[in-house]
């Protein structure tokens, strides 16, 4: 499959960084220790707003 072609290289980081903190959110659910699950969540969420400040680059 084709990648997703973006018009600037910030959206291009933008999808990857939402990815990202998508597979840190993943990871965190099927994790039992609550310090590391923390961890990923606190990761996705600075990835997450990383993004959205790309997005409206």
């Amino acid at each position: 499959m084709k990648p997703i072609s973006f018009a600037s290289p910030a959206q291009s980081r933008a999808q990857r960084l939402a990815q990202e903190a998508r597979n840190c959110l993943a990871i965190a659910v099927g994790h039992t220790d609550t310090a590391f699950t923390a961890d990923l969540i606190d990761e996705a969420m600075r990835l997450t707003l990383r993004a959205r400040e790309l997005a409206k680059a």
